[in-house]
């Protein structure tokens, strides 16, 4: 396994030849604060924040009021095949296959006698036994596609009332401007903050407009919060993490011997390297995880991966583990675990670079818990707190 720990040096297991096994990868939680914060409006990372995805299950309210269950996995072609999208493109996808189950169903009416436009329906076989093997053999088929376009419908329509309520697609938006342009409009920024959204929304948003930017004004930080605390934001999490910020803006400054200094103290305070640290308040839009799932699964060397141990139950004990060995890449396949937790943002990202790799790479991704955005700042919330931060009750994330 691949272990990134809370260690100074990290480490490498390869288990048999590269080419015949999958590369295991261990990472710690809180890999990079803006993936675990951030809004993403791909349909998959969507319905696990907004609506609360949990173990392949939810519950939204139905087309009569009542609520509906539905489980949302591998068995379902509609959710393998769209996950990855941008909602909007979802939104199309269902009205383009509910068009086409509409279109089969009027063939195999024709086919079986039925009149244009109606509904197919088993009773309008009898009598009809011209095509009636053909028709009775499409009907299951038929009937599993409109389950499967009617939940996604009513998913889709739970969806877009939340986006709606709390401007979603606006906070997605502009969170990937500020990452990607590393600088934001005050006024959009103050706008956004007294505008729609739950209080966890906002808080994600302050945090991500810290994170991106590279310096802040003290005055601007302190509107900041003023802004979230008029929304009734606890802001023990801006303030951890603009902790962590200043911390690593002091390290970038500070001479070799204070900067050892510093960097013990980083070490027993948050149990993780000054690595970690940088680690966590990166911004780039390729995700720091994705990066170091490449560099190993390429096996090269590569500054990403230089503090990494190679460890081989085949090799010699002499030479399992030594600084200067490298993995014996490329692999075919990596299973990639998030100790602690991660999240879709990062399932994403990995799945976008196995198909990318020619071949084509199978990454397989787990973790000890699925975090959405909100349930990461209560998480930076609590941390805060214990080091005396901001006002004592964790965000709601409604």
């Amino acid at each position: 396994m691949a272990l990134n720990l809370r260690q100074k040096q990290t480490s490498v297991h390869v288990v048999g030849r590269a080419e015949m096994v999958a590369l295991g990868v261990g990472f710690e939680e809180f890999r990079s604060f803006s993936v675990g914060i951030q809004h993403d409006f791909r349909y998959r990372p969507l319905v696990h924040d907004v609506l609360g995805l949990k173990l392949n299950a939810l519950t939204v309210k139905g087309e009569k009021g009542g609520p509906r269950s539905y489980e949302l996995d591998a068995s379902d072609p509609f959710w393998v095949a769209n996950g990855s999208l941008e909602f909007p493109e979802v939104a199309v996808e269902i009205e383009t296959q509910l068009t086409k189950y509409k279109k089969d169903v009027e063939e195999v009416n024709e086919r079986t006698g039925g009149k244009d436009g109606a509904e197919f329906d088993g009773t309008d076989l009898i009598g009809n036994t011209r095509h009636l093997m053909n028709a009775v053999n499409s009907l299951p088929e038929l009937t599993e596609r409109k389950q499967v376009i009617d939940k996604h419908t009513n998913i889709a329509t739970a969806l877009l009332g939340e986006i709606k309520e709390r401007s979603l697609d606006s906070y997605a938006k502009k969170e990937n401007e500020m990452l990607t342009r590393g600088n934001f409009d005050r006024n959009e920024l103050f706008s956004v903050l007294r505008g729609k959204g739950t209080k966890a929304d906002k808080l994600r948003f302050a945090i991500i407009y810290l994170l991106s930017t590279e310096t802040t004004p003290q005055s601007e930080l302190e509107a900041v919060e003023a802004a979230l605390r008029e929304s009734e934001v606890d802001t023990c999490a801006f303030q951890y993490v603009k902790k962590i910020k200043s911390l690593n803006i002091s390290l970038a400054s500070a001479n070799s011997a204070s900067k050892s200094n510093i960097v013990d103290w980083a070490e027993k305070l948050y149990g993780q390297s000054i690595n970690a640290v940088t680690a966590l308040l990166s911004g780039g839009r390729q995700l720091a995880l994705t990066r170091t799932v490449e560099a190993l699964i390429e096996g090269r060397p590569n500054p990403e991966i230089e503090s990494y141990l190679m460890f081989d139950p085949r090799a010699p004990r002499s030479s399992s583990g030594t600084g200067g060995s490298h993995l014996k890449g490329p692999f075919k396949e990596a299973i990639v675990f998030m100790i602690g937790g991660g999240n879709y943002v990062e399932y994403e990202g990995l799945q976008e670079l196995a198909h990318r790799q020619q071949p084509v790479k199978h990454i397989v991704y787990g973790t000890t818990e699925v975090l959405t955005g909100a349930h990461f700042v209560e998480q930076l919330t609590l941390l805060g707190q214990k080091m005396g931060l901001g006002s004592s009750s964790v965000p709601s994330s409604h």
